[in-house]
């Protein structure tokens, strides 16, 4: 049986994020990035990727025409993007409104990837609109099915309770029992 160290060891979390610098990043920006995340024992980091310049860029809308340079980087510490962007701020200098960071699993990921080029096309124009069909469980058909099952329930719910007891002889009982009022008598 394996230890508990060895499950550990094996089951190594990495954390992925991606960091964006607003402006003319230095030379030594890339290595000065490293070292910062070096204190969430950074395990890989790509070199920067530049964006033309753009009049408002899309991820620091407040400012004017910049150019911005991504890093994507793995660390093996768990952090949020928020103490990642204040803490590499910090330690390289760069201005907190000229630095983003965001986590990998981001929505606004989801917008800057890469489309293909494949034309739209309209599920209503397609023969298959996919999955399975549904026409059994609607109109008549379902009608049918609810009245089936209404019956079975109704099937299930109407038995007699006294069906297996035994039928005695009344003639242990008569009427003189209760003949005369409560009230009065």
């Amino acid at each position: 049986m394996r230890s508990f160290k060895e499950i550990l060891t094996e089951s190594k979390k990495t954390y992925e994020f991606k960091i964006g610098v607003a402006g003319d990043c230095p030379s030594d920006c890339a290595d000065n990035l490293e070292t910062a995340l070096k204190k969430f024992n950074v395990s890989n980091m790509t070199s920067g990727k530049k964006t033309p310049i753009q009049e408002r860029p899309l991820d620091f809308p407040q400012l004017q025409n910049m150019e911005v340079t991504y890093f994507e980087a793995t660390v093996e510490y768990p952090t949020t993007p928020q103490v990642l962007q204040e803490y590499l701020g910090k330690c390289c200098g760069i201005d907190q409104s000229h630095i983003i960071v965001r986590n990998m699993n981001d929505p606004r990921e989801e917008y800057q990837e890469t489309k293909d080029d494949a034309p739209y096309e309209s599920m209503l124009n397609t023969e298959d609109m996919g999955g399975e069909s549904a026409q059994e469980s609607v109109g008549g058909n379902r009608v049918m099915d609810l009245l089936k099952e209404l019956e079975t329930a109704r099937k299930e719910r109407d038995h007699d309770g006294a069906e297996g007891a035994p039928q005695g002889e009344s003639a242990d009982i008569g009427d003189a029992e209760n003949s005369k009022a409560v009230v009065g008598g």
